[in-house]
């Protein structure tokens, strides 16, 4: 995965992924759906899978390296 830098910041999205699903197992714990569904979103966000942009765009399809953690 690519980094960004960002000022002293070493921003690994991999990382941001990981933290996203423990956040997520959080909120399903105490059945917060809103912010599971939130979550969710943000991680389909950073895998690529959606796009703020109106225009439609091609999408990469490669599977993700994902690791639950429970």
């Amino acid at each position: 995965m690519r980094k960004k830098r960002t000022g002293k910041i070493s921003y690994q999205p991999a990382e941001s992924f990981d933290r996203l699903s423990e956040l997520q197992e959080m909120a399903i714990s105490q059945e917060n759906v809103s912010l599971a569904i939130k979550a969710e979103e943000l991680k389909g966000k950073l895998a690529g899978l959606y796009s703020d942009k109106k225009e439609a765009e091609e999408i990469d399809t490669t599977p993700l390296e994902i690791k639950i953690v429970r």
